[in-house]
């Protein structure tokens, strides 16, 4: 499958912007081309890029939880072909074959941010009245609370994710998606699967 992983001619650049309240993800459609397949697609070889092997193999079990939640049949990549740092293009390309799949879909980790920052901790004294007899009124209890350091994580990670024609090798649609500010990596693959999957439904690329 030639040009799998090549940007290609944009026929619609950035088409829309979708920003969803909760959970917090920006969707930019980078390109469509409705003439590769103007129907859903019902079977597909899903396929993760990202710098860690756990970090793929959870990417891609994800996104096949996801799709399989609906009316379609998605395999993950890594359980046909292993998992390791590099995909090669023989590789999906077989391993589309095997599966029957007549889309694959490709999901690259483009961008990690992490943020990380820590707050020292702090001594507050809380005062409590006694209660009690009228006298004791005037009277308070001291408690000391001492408060631990702690330290605030924020990751923001940027994916790019294209659908391409198992029949034809072509592209048919690419979004960029953003996660912001997710305490860890893998509440960002569990945002990002969910967005992707749901934008694939809101364009009918799907079941």
């Amino acid at each position: 499958m030639s040009g799998l992983f090549s940007p290609g001619k944009c026929l619609t650049p950035a088409l829309l912007v979708i920003f969803a309240c909760a959970p917090q993800i920006e969707i930019v459609k980078l390109y469509e081309d409705r003439s590769v397949n103007d129907g859903p697609y019902e079977k597909i070889l899903v396929v993760g890029i990202a710098t860690d092997v756990d970090e793929r193999r959870r990417l891609e079990t994800l996104l096949t939880e996801n799709l399989n939640a609906g009316n379609n049949e998605a395999v993950a990549a890594y359980k046909m072909r292993g998992l390791t740092p590099t995909v090669l293009q023989d590789d999906i390309d077989s391993a589309a074959s095997e599966a029957g799949a007549d889309a694959i879909l490709v999901t690259h980790i483009v961008s990690v941010d992490k943020q990380v920052e820590f707050e020292e901790g702090r001594t507050e004294v809380l005062f409590e009245c006694r209660g009690g007899d009228p006298a004791d009124y005037f009277l308070y209890d001291q408690k000391v609370l001492k408060l631990p350091d702690s330290v605030l994580i924020a990751h923001t990670v940027v994916a790019v994710t294209s659908l391409y024609d198992a029949a034809s090798n072509a592209r048919a649609w690419t979004i960029q998606s953003t996660c912001f500010d997710k305490e860890s990596m893998d509440q960002v693959l569990q945002e990002e699967a969910r967005a992707i999957v749901r934008q694939l439904k809101i364009d009918d690329l799907i079941n």
